[in-house]
């Protein structure tokens, strides 16, 4: 017996809505919070320079590898029970990363273990509770990922200095918490067989058919990697860039957070654009404009701090829109929430493979031509390749054709 796909009563779609936004919550939080304290967590652990890269590129792989195991799981125990395990996860390797070395190694893969599934679920969730609101509820877990990005890195190292790093983060602990709470109760409030209309399709190619196959499914995976190697890439080597510009740490953690929190008004409604329209080659163009203009702003941040604040500003609608573009087209290229995760699991463990070797390949060319221009180079040529990538998911209607 399958837990209720859909949620005809009120209190339920509040509890579905709650947790949709609060897995949103959860996304990105315990990475975000640790790119503008890189400096203190290297001086209390006495860490290789090296190895600060690593902090986000360690999460990514973890993206990579596990995500096509999503779907054998929610299979095997169902979306619920998958979910509340691997927010436990989550909240293990967050709280036990701030002790030394060892254990900040432990819990940055466990967070990246935890955040990898989480990635596959969010779509999957939205697909099995609002089936027919799909672009609206996308807009829901994205808007709550850049309210706590923007909040955990534009504060994180203010709050710091006040009661140190290591409070600080296992403070976050708290976010997974109180999802795995409301995990429960909506698991715990019903579980009638209902199933939604597109639950219902007996059209299931994704049993016969290998998404590994799919040219579709290898174009969705290919943006959601270079977009997640521009996001990530410039998540972790902004501060630097801003402090090699003149910036001071604290305002380079806040212009983080302005990266992060201008994409708050939008993120509602490029989802449901995106849901709307048959081709999405306008918004790919879109997107590309924004990042390239941003990237340019970057490169003059040494000339006026002004340059910077608008680098920031455009770097975070791009980045947001892209992150948006790329979940919503799981669930628009799919027709069933088997599909939906099938695909997003290839998508995703391809596109953050991908990805991962962005904060190396720019902390590499930094340490080799000792300035930022040429990384910045770098990220506006994968924003090219991006584009080009991007403009192939218009080709089929569905990852899995009639």
């Amino acid at each position: 017996m399958k837990e209720e796909a859909t949620l005809p009563k009120r209190q339920k779609v509040m509890l579905g809505a709650l947790l949709i936004f609060l897995v949103g919550a959860n996304m990105r939080t315990a990475i975000t919070i640790v790119p503008p304290i890189l400096t203190n967590i290297q001086d209390s652990f006495s860490m290789p320079e090296w190895f600060l890269g690593s902090l986000t590129t360690i999460p990514l792989i973890c993206f990579g590898l596990l995500s096509p195991t999503v779907t054998y799981f929610i299979k095997r125990f169902g979306i619920l029970p998958v979910t509340i395990v691997d927010l436990g996860l989550l909240t293990i390797g967050n709280f036990i990363r701030v002790y030394s070395f060892t254990s900040l190694l432990c819990g940055t893969i466990l967070i990246g273990c935890g955040i990898a599934m989480l990635n596959v679920l969010a779509p999957t969730l939205v697909s099995y509770l609002f089936p027919m609101q799909i672009g609206t509820y996308t807009g829901m877990y994205v808007f709550a990922l850049s309210l706590s990005s923007s909040i955990s890195a534009g504060f994180s190292a203010v709050i710091s200095h006040l009661i140190t790093w290591q409070v600080m983060i296992q403070f976050v602990s708290i976010i997974p918490v109180i999802t795995i709470i409301v995990a429960l109760m909506l698991r715990s409030s019903g579980k009638r067989k209902v199933s939604s209309t597109k639950q219902n399709s007996s059209y299931n190619p994704a049993v016969t058919v290998s998404v590994w196959k799919r040219p579709l499914a290898w174009a969705l995976g290919g943006f959601m990697g270079l977009q997640s190697l521009l996001f990530y890439s410039i998540l972790t080597w902004l501060p630097p860039i801003l402090m090699a510009s003149g910036i001071n740490q604290n305002t380079a953690g806040y212009l983080l957070g302005l990266l992060q929190l201008v994409a708050l008004p939008i993120s509602f409604v490029v989802p449901r654009i995106i849901s709307s329209v048959a081709k999405q080659s306008t918004m790919i163009w879109t997107i590309s404009g924004l990042f390239i203009v941003g990237l340019g702003s970057l490169m003059l941040a040494e000339t006026s701090f002004w340059f910077a604040v608008t680098a920031c500003v455009l770097l975070g609608l791009s980045t947001n829109m892209a992150f948006s573009e790329a979940m919503t087209l799981f669930s628009l290229k799919t027709r069933t929430p088997n599909e939906t995760a099938s695909v997003s699991g290839m998508g995703q463990s391809f596109g953050y493979l991908l990805a991962a070797t962005g904060p190396m390949i720019c902390g590499w060319m930094h340490g080799l031509t000792t300035n930022w221009f040429a990384v910045l180079i770098f990220l506006l040529f994968v924003t090219i390749v991006m584009t080009f990538v991007g403009l192939l998911v218009d080709r089929e209607a569905y990852v899995f054709e009639k």
